[in-house]
């Protein structure tokens, strides 16, 4: 973890071992924020990251390329932000 506040309701973190076999990334990093939502009853989630694929070199295999780290990424994200909203949903 990077960066946590509780006032800002707000955290980053980056991944600290490269696992290319969970993710087909190099590296990544994300900050999360929630904030208050257009009304009592609802928040506004706002998540930022950057990533690299899993081969930075110039001819990477299929599996490790831009468009595998994008959809892998995508889906991590997809499946957190997901997971959050059922948690917080009565």
């Amino acid at each position: 973890m990077d960066y946590y506040s509780d006032k800002d309701h707000e955290y980053s973190y980056r991944q600290k071992i490269e696992n290319i076999k969970a993710l087909p990334v190099s590296s990544y990093s994300l900050e999360l924020q929630v904030s208050p939502g257009q009304d009592a009853s609802s928040s506004t989630v706002t998540l930022k990251s950057r990533f690299y694929r899993g081969d930075t070199g110039n001819t990477p295999p299929e599996n490790l390329t831009d468009e595998a780290a994008v959809k892998a990424m995508n889906a991590f994200f997809k499946n957190g932000l997901n997971g959050l909203k059922k948690k917080m949903e009565p």
